[in-house]
Parts: structure tokens; sequence; C-alpha cells
């Protein structure tokens, strides 16, 4: 059994989350080294229940025709298993306490691209939302970012066409397994997207769609985003979920407002009265917020820098997004106080990096 068979199996081990299952790894070494320990070191080490463990020990005796169908889909349809220890996962999403122990790949998209943008919405927006996202994808054509959504009715589907219209790289994140896509409506834009993005989801191959997994995919979609913007909502649904996980991960949060009588988008004014979201019109008020110029006009500072250490570099990769607290620097980097506080006074000399009080960092782009 190799690694991604382990991760493979260990997906569908029912009620063992990624906080448990990442937990384990650490402390055996690999998802490999899980299958050889004894059910009295699950329990003791790892805290797993009887339940959980009796899953584990049912799926490993139906290894081989488990693994042996999933590993046929994934060659056949050129499905990449990306581990959250790997240097492709996502910087951004590996930042949250329960982002995915692996994400399934399909497409050519980079996953750790300088910018990433959110765009979500309700599955029934009126004609003036379905412009405005049409605007503000237009509008970012020369920012260099990366589009996320959820391959919805809608706000979503709007947006990853647009992007795709537009030839900006967007990523489509699945509530279900990458054997099918819902709805099947947007088959032939899943297949677009591919070409200068990706399909991504932590969903074992097969698996059914069922309701409850849209808050996972969820905060996917905000975890690898630097910001969110919702289009078009009301005070329920997916897309108020979606602003409220990004804010709980310190992503910023935009929303479109609208006229209190309309009722149309009820769910943005909430966001915004609550201060969960900034109000914006157009795109140019996200790029101010974020501080977002003309990619064809600036380059970031680091990149004219050929003297970078390995350390410095790595650094940087962490830095994304938002500030980071040195604690999670020491976390996410995989480097130790000493050298990141070292790096961090490189890299401001540099003007690479801000240092903020309370010991944040945040790359300058």
């Amino acid at each position: 059994m190799d690694e991604n068979h382990a991760l493979i199996l260990l997906s569908y081990c029912k009620g063992l989350g990624p906080i448990h299952t990442k937990s384990a790894i650490q402390k055996f070494g690999s998802a490999r080294d899980i299958f050889k320990q004894k059910p009295i070191e699950l329990k003791q080490h790892c805290g797993w229940n009887q339940s959980q463990i009796s899953q584990l020990k049912s799926l490993e005796s139906r290894y081989h025709s488990i693994v042996a169908r999933d590993l046929d889909y994934l060659n056949k349809h050129n499905v990449q298993i990306i581990a959250f220890n790997s240097t492709k996962y996502p910087l951004r999403l590996k930042q949250i306490i329960d982002a995915p122990v692996f994400l399934y790949v399909k497409g050519n998209a980079d996953l750790n691209p300088s910018r990433t943008l959110a765009i979500v919405g309700t599955r029934k927006p009126t004609a003036q939302s379905l412009l405005l996202t049409q605007q503000l994808i237009e509008d970012a054509r020369n920012h260099g970012i990366q589009i996320i959504s959820g391959l919805a009715y809608g706000i979503d589907i709007c947006a990853h066409k647009s992007a795709v219209n537009c030839n900006i790289p967007n990523i489509g994140v699945l509530a279900h397994g990458l054997d099918q896509v819902y709805p099947k409506v947007h088959a032939n834009t899943s297949r677009e997207i591919q070409n200068n993005g990706a399909l991504i989801s932590e969903m074992p191959l097969f698996s059914k769609l069922h309701p409850d997994l849209f808050p996972r995919r969820n905060r996917i979609i905000a975890g690898m985003s630097d910001a969110v913007v919702v289009v078009e909502s009301k005070t329920i649904g997916g897309s108020m979920s979606t602003a409220q996980i990004a804010r709980s991960y310190d992503r910023d949060v935009f929303a479109f407002p609208e006229i209190p009588y309309q009722g149309n988008n009820s769910g943005c004014n909430a966001l915004i009265k609550r201060q969960v979201a900034e109000l914006i019109e157009d795109f140019s008020d996200i790029c101010k917020s974020m501080n977002w110029s003309d990619k064809q006009k600036h380059t970031p500072q680091y990149n004219l820098f050929a003297n970078l250490t390995v350390d410095e570099q790595q650094l940087l990769e962490t830095l994304t997004g938002k500030r980071m607290h040195i604690d999670e620097l020491i976390q996410h980097s995989n480097l130790p106080l000493h050298r990141i506080t070292l790096c961090a006074l490189e890299l401001e000399l540099k003007g690479a990096i801000q240092v903020l009080p309370g010991k944040y960092y945040q790359r300058i782009s």
C-alpha cells in the first residue's frame, strides 16, 4: 500500500474528519502507517472511537477492490491526488485548521497563484446581478487574479463562464466526487474550465451528492481565496455560509448593496450591516481595499531579488493573502522561530514584506 492508496482508503472512513486524520498522519508519520497500528494505539494516541477503528479495519480488508476501482478512474481521466504535505497543495487552504487531508484535482490550475478571488451568489439571480458578475470578471482581466466558485446555478456558473470567456484562470470546487458534474448542464463549462484552471474536490470518487456536503465545499472556496465577493444573496443560503466562513478565516469579504424594499439582495445588505462584508460598487473598490494594482504595470518586489535564500523564499510562499501571525508562520512554513525572525528582517529590508504590530506579517504584493 503506497501513500496515495492509504489516503484514498481513509477518505472513505465515515466520521473521520480532516482534523483527526491529519493528527494521526502527523503522529505516525504517514497515512500508510496508520493502517499498521493496533486498535489500542489508534484509541490511545489519536482518540479514535470504536466505530472509526472498525471502519478502518473493514476498509483495509477491501483494500484491493476499492483502490483498484478508484485508481483506474484517476488514471483514465488524469485526476491528481495532492496531499496536504505536498508542495503543490494550496498554501492558503493549508492555513485553516480543517483543511482537507488531500484534494482530487482535474485540470491545469496553479493552486498557489499570487491572487485569488471567490465570487458567489444566489442560484436565482436578477439580470442586473449577472451583468455585475460579468463586469467584475472583465475588470479583473489584467490583474493576475484566479477566480474561484462552486459551479452552481446562477452567480457561480456566470462567474466561471465569464472567466473562461476572458481567459482568466478559474477553479470550480465541487461538493461531490470528480466522476460527476452537478448540475449536469454545466458539464461543458466544467471541461472548458480545465483548459485554464481545474475542478477540485475532497470527496471520494463515486460518492453521492448530499446537502450536508455543500458547507464542506464552501469552506474550501473560502479557504483558497484572498477575498470573497457576494454578488446577490438572500439572508439564508450557501453564499452567506461562504461569506461567514471566509470572515472566520480572516479573509476579506465584499458585497454589492441592494435597494432595501426590493428584497432580492437582503443577504448582502445584512453582511454589510453586520460588518462581515465591505460595501463595493465595482471592481475598483476591491482593488483599493486589497491593494491590487494592474499586473501589467506592477511586479511584486520580491521577484526582483535574485539573492533570496531558500528560507526567505519559503517564508514568502507561506505569506499568501491576508496577514499572518508569527505562530501561524511557524506552523505552516516549517521554519523555527529564530529563522523566521531573521528572514523577516531581511525581507522587510528588501521591501518584500511588512512587519505589523502584534507579531503579524504581510507580504507586499
